[in-house]
């Protein structure tokens, strides 16, 4: 396998700045990483407040403790969820695809450099 489709492939399926990290460019690596974490926080954090939402009002006795109940609310909350998480997912998703496609753009450009 060629070493810009390989990079491309890391970065797609294992995390954003992996395919960096196999062309050695460490600082673009960095950089993706933390975009793609930045979204990743906010994506885990909402959904996070969510959940202690919900226990909240098991503890409260304003639901009751079974799964009926619960999966009701989480259906829900479910309606209210695109808008409020959909920052935190564009950030994570652009921050996944520009590096998917600077991984690839950049192997090519290292591999026409060493005549590869």
């Amino acid at each position: 396998m060629k070493k810009p489709l390989k990079a491309a492939l890391f970065s797609a399926f294992i995390f954003p700045g992996c395919g960096q990290l196999l062309l050695k460019k460490y600082y673009s690596a960095v950089f993706y990483a933390f975009f793609a974490s930045i979204g990743l926080y906010f994506l885990f954090g909402d959904l996070r407040s969510r959940a202690q939402d919900i226990v909240d009002k098991v503890q409260r006795g304003e639901i009751t403790a079974d799964l009926a109940s619960i999966s009701a609310l989480v259906h829900q909350q479910s309606a209210n969820t695109i808008e409020s998480i959909s920052p935190a997912l564009t950030i994570l998703f652009i921050a996944w695809l520009v590096s998917v496609v600077e991984a690839y753009r950049v192997g090519n450009k290292l591999a026409d450099i060493r005549g590869c």
